[in-house]
């Protein structure tokens, strides 16, 4: 992997972090320069400046963008707290008007970090039922919220005042992806509830967790953050009952992925050899969590849309036409019902692709033109170590 030393590192400042254990300033030379960008390709500057300031204070007056860590890491904070703020005041409302909600992935687990502003999140995502868009469009307005984004799936909310971004959602995961949308159907009867506030047990949300991680991973990569998540509750989700985990895993064909998932916890952070993994397959996968940073990477995404369609090569045909999961992942619920438009929607797809021709698009055809054979094998074999192929 490029960046050895600094890669290590990073590993070790957050597992001192979560650990809470005062970090060794490092024995080899290191690239400060390296380590902070890798840290905001990640986003998890706030939580490695956690660990570094707790190293000697004549070191960190040596470490490059200082300055930059301490901002983001108070910035966080601020934004934590007014995340937490607006968590609790939609709950009241969505109490008030008999709606049902669950809230997911950072603003619960964030509770299990040592402390809550350590868990980076881009905003926060609610699952809903009893109402529609169109309430939920009048109930944010009144609260000072503006329509950030709207899609077929979700609609995302952004209040100006505090900069904290909502984002509502009917359902746990795309679409497109059947097998596992389906098992995430009746998340809603497996949850206990408080009101109009279900919670998921921690074992369904375990399972969520590597769902939403494995659709991460298949879609263009994960980030730091994922493998960083496991790692916290390994730790803290106690008692778990593996068993049940472990069979509803396999019941969605995610056992594997867990499995490795898992050892490149324990390759990283326990310092364990795994058992069923050689290390230069827990290099391969460190190399592609590190390589895609928090949200993986356009060329990557390309990439593992040919290997899941099982070609070997760049089809430029098929990039023009995707498949039917990938047109109902973007175009949602209408298209899954009627799939014989789906002629149409690629006609849809392809005028909106040739009156929206801009830089994005054009930086888009370079990333697909410069896929290589040896790109796809490599994914290929990923894809194989962790049981997506």
């Amino acid at each position: 992997m490029h960046y050895q030393n600094e890669t290590n590192y990073i590993i070790y400042l957050l597992k001192c972090a979560i650990e809470k254990e005062t970090p060794k300033t490092p024995n080899t030379t290191i690239d400060w320069n390296i380590i902070y960008q890798l840290a905001k390709k990640h986003k998890i500057v706030p939580i490695l400046c956690f660990a570094i300031i707790k190293l000697p204070k004549d070191y960190i007056q040596t470490i490059e963008h200082m300055e930059s860590y301490m901002l983001m890491y108070k910035q966080n904070l601020v934004l934590d707290a007014n995340r937490s703020y607006e968590t609790e005041r939609l709950k009241s409302v969505f109490n008030s008007l008999k709606i049902d909600f669950i809230l997911l992935k950072g603003s619960i687990i964030k509770h299990y970090y040592p402390d809550t502003f350590m868990r980076r999140m881009s905003d926060i995502d609610i699952l809903f039922r009893g109402t529609d868009f169109k309430t939920l469009d009048t109930i944010f307005e009144n609260l000072g919220y503006k329509i950030l984004q709207k899609g077929a799936k979700d609609t995302a909310y952004f209040n100006p005042v505090n900069n904290v971004k909502i984002e509502m959602q009917p359902h746990l995961i795309d679409m497109g992806y059947s097998e596992w949308y389906e098992y995430l159907q009746d998340i809603w009867e497996k949850c206990s509830n408080d009101k109009h506030e279900y919670k998921m047990s921690l074992e369904d949300f375990y399972i969520y967790h590597i769902i939403h991680m494995a659709k991460h991973f298949k879609n263009g990569g994960i980030g730091l953050n994922h493998i960083l998540d496991i790692h916290v509750m390994n730790l803290t989700f106690k008692p778990m009952d593996w068993n049940y985990i472990e069979n509803e895993l396999l019941k969605i064909n995610l056992y594997k992925f867990n499995l490795t998932m898992q050892a490149l916890v324990r390759y990283w952070f326990n310092n364990k050899n795994t058992i069923n993994f050689s290390k230069e397959d827990m290099e391969m996968i460190a190399e592609y969590v590190f390589a895609g940073g928090a949200f993986g990477t356009k060329k990557q995404q390309e990439t593992n849309h040919i290997v899941t369609r099982g070609d070997h090569k760049l089809s430029y045909r098929k990039k023009i036409f995707p498949n039917s999961t990938i047109m109902i992942n973007y175009y949602g619920e209408f298209l899954k019902k009627h799939k014989y438009f789906l002629p149409l929607y690629w006609m849809r797809l392809n005028f909106t692709r040739l009156f929206n021709y801009n830089k994005k698009t054009k930086q888009s055809i370079h990333h697909i033109s410069s896929i290589t054979e040896s790109n796809i094998s490599k994914t290929e074999k990923i894809f194989h170590i962790c049981g997506l192929s």
